[in-house]
């Protein structure tokens, strides 16, 4: 079993490009391509590419609750698909996408979905810079 180089240096897993490939079965030029629609910044190291997995997490979790847009991902074939981008389906996240995904509310949301203790959920929505987004 070859698994993904990562590292985690304390703000969230660094994790190998590689596993993008093996997730989604793409090839390295439209994993990094799914990285830049995602407006996610690799980084590389050595001859290694690497990126953050909490920040892909996050925007993926923006992407996937309901009332969302849609998405459609750099080489999926629904990208052809103009009644799609008429809808209003994405090809590229947006800066409000960005500002909720790195919001205390959004931490809060995925906190409870995974089921984590309702008291780090109070936490993080009451948190000062979550209260200041609300205005």
């Amino acid at each position: 079993m070859n698994l993904p180089k990562t590292f985690d240096f304390g703000g969230g897993e660094l994790v190998e490009l590689s596993h993008l490939e093996a997730t989604f079965s793409i090839s390295r030029l439209v994993a990094l391509k799914y990285l830049k629609a995602l407006h996610i910044q690799p980084m590389y190291i050595g001859k290694e590419v690497f990126f953050s997995l909490s920040t892909f997490n996050r925007i993926m979790f923006v992407l996937s609750r309901p009332g969302s847009p849609g998405f459609l991902f750099p080489a999926s074939t629904a990208k052809q698909n103009t009644k799609l981008r008429e809808k209003g389906f994405l090809v590229e996240v947006t800066d409000e996408i960005l500002r909720e995904a790195k919001s205390p509310r959004v931490l809060a949301e995925m906190a409870a979905a995974s089921g984590t203790d309702s008291s780090m959920v109070k936490k993080l929505i009451t948190h000062p810079s979550a209260r200041k987004e609300k205005k």
